[in-house]
């Protein structure tokens, strides 16, 4: 075998070694599905108040209003403002200082929306979303800005006289719409079955600081449907069912206000006529 063929047989077998110490190439990973986006603005703000746990173990008694809204923020990253002018308007001054009187034997289990209003129940406040954030506002501003009634009750302040519903649905059925504002607002509502088929339309809506009985109309009336009230409860049904309902409360009433009548007795006779004089004779 000659010397030149040898060379040529080493230098092949060298080449074939290296390539063979070559590291693999590297695997190229698997395509992922992208992330959910968190939602923003408004959309935070109600994933906040009906979606999330807020977990407080501290005593809450013991901690100023504005130090409890920081620390909100900083676990929930809202922004979160209060409406100290509207609050000296009504006499108090040193809101951010108040601290709440929460009774409760621990606050487990509750949507940011039932968190604060334990908490600002007993400062004669609520709060209302609008701009991207939640304000802390008197409840009689609240009454204003959203064209809220406000009941009197006699041991306490004014209160709103229906919570203020911020919601947001798109394409949703319409009785299960209504259900979820039924238990995020602690309302009792109704669908009837006069309702029919309408029930399970679908409704698309957002409401911000809407007073609850006027979101259940608003709700309602897209699937051509009515909200009657029914003392604290809300009744879903047909126009037509909802003007039956109608005129027999109005008839209901009339006959009641006449039992009244007769329980009054008899009304007094008129007072007789004076007769007028009669013309003395001419002479």
């Amino acid at each position: 075998m000659s010397r030149r063929f040898l060379f040529a047989l080493v230098a092949g077998l060298a080449l074939l070694a290296g390539a063979s110490a070559d590291p693999a190439p590297a695997p190229v990973p698997a395509a992922r599905a992208p992330e959910k986006a968190r939602p923003t603005g408004t959309d935070a703000i109600l994933a906040f108040l009906h979606e999330q746990e807020v977990v407080w173990d501290d005593n809450i008694n013991e901690i100023p209003l504005w130090e409890l809204l920081q620390k909100m923020t900083k676990w929930s990253g809202l922004n979160i403002s209060v409406n100290e002018q509207a609050f000296k308007t009504t006499q108090v001054n040193d809101i951010k200082e108040l601290k709440p009187n929460v009774v409760a034997t621990q606050l487990r289990g509750l949507t940011g929306h039932q968190f604060l209003a334990t908490v600002l129940e007993g400062m004669d406040a609520t709060y209302l979303v609008r701009g991207g954030r939640i304000e802390i506002v008197p409840v009689a501003y609240a009454a204003r800005v959203a064209k809220a009634k406000l009941t009197e009750p006699e041991d306490g302040p004014s209160v709103l006289a229906e919570p203020l519903v911020c919601v947001s649905f798109k394409e949703k059925a319409l009785n299960e719409a209504v259900a979820l504002v039924a238990v995020r607002y602690d309302l009792t509502v109704v669908v009837a079955p006069q309702s029919g088929d309408a029930r399970a339309g679908f409704v698309t809506a957002r409401l911000l600081n809407v007073p609850a009985d006027k979101a259940l109309d608003l709700l309602a009336v897209q699937c051509d449907l009515r909200v009657v009230r029914q003392a604290n409860a809300f009744l879903v049904t047909s126009r037509d069912h909802a003007n039956e309902l109608f005129a027999e409360r109005v008839e209901r009433e009339k006959q009641e206000i006449e039992l009244e009548r007769l329980k009054e007795g008899p009304p007094p006779a008129p007072a007789p006529v004076p007769e007028p004089p009669k013309p003395e004779p001419k002479q």
